[in-house]
């Protein structure tokens, strides 16, 4: 099976983010700022819509609690960074000045791209059904929010889409595999926590609140197990 909406997603953001390398210095920075603001809020409309197909709280809470630790503990932000600088600068691209602003920024981008609670939904959703109304809906969204953030990464964003059909291509075809083990109930608890990391992942594009969603990234295997567990109560 061909992964349809995963090819038109990542489509629509590398077009967006070559897009966007190239009118970087075009789009004054009057524009850049609302927009981020606007991508912020959409993006915390997403994750509360994801949050109300939530069924089993205490478990997503303690994914999330555990998942924070996991992550604060191994130090997943500082790690990641620390491998995408090197990447980074290997293939020769130029950061801006204020390179931990442009790193915090990336991995924002890159969670967002990457590791959104819909992008993986929608990854799952196709590789069962075959329906990418999920990622053709977000391919929308993703096209003008990949132009603008572009104006501010660069071409580096490039490597970003690499990784996000990597990871996407891993959920679709690993679906039909993993569904079997799991109940209707786990997977609406994956979906509010991924709700919950894009809320997070709002805030943080608003420039509203800045949380390290990356240091997160954990909870969302942690609710598996912590949603099977109290299935049981």
């Amino acid at each position: 099976m061909i992964p349809k909406g995963i090819l038109i997603d990542c489509g629509c953001v590398l077009l967006g983010t070559n897009l966007g390398s190239v009118l970087k210095s075009r789009v004054p920075e009057r524009l850049k700022q609302p927009m981020n603001v606007i991508f912020g809020v959409a993006a915390m409309a997403i994750g509360i819509v994801s949050l109300v197909k939530m069924q089993t709280l205490p478990a997503v809470i303690l994914a999330l609690i555990l998942g924070a630790l996991i992550g604060e503990l191994a130090c997943l932000d500082d790690r990641i960074k620390g491998q995408i600088q090197r990447l980074l600068a290997k293939l020769q691209f130029k950061p801006a000045e204020d390179q931990d602003a442009y790193m915090r920024f990336y991995l924002i981008v890159a969670v967002t791209f990457c590791a959104s609670g819909t992008n993986i939904f929608g990854a799952i959703s196709e590789g069962i059904s075959g329906d990418f109304t999920v990622l053709l809906s977000k391919a929308v969204m993703d096209i003008f929010a990949a132009t603008i953030f572009a104006t501010t990464l660069g071409r580096a964003m490039n490597l970003i889409v690499v990784a996000q059909f990597a990871i996407l291509c891993t959920c679709f075809y690993c679906a039909q595999f993993i569904i079997p083990l799991t109940t209707e109930t786990m997977l609406n608890d994956f979906i509010g926590i991924g709700g919950l990391l894009t809320l997070v992942l709002g805030l943080s594009i608003a420039q509203i609140k800045q949380i390290s969603a990356v240091n997160l990234l954990p909870a969302l295997v942690l609710v598996w197990p912590c949603s099977w567990l109290f299935g049981f109560l």
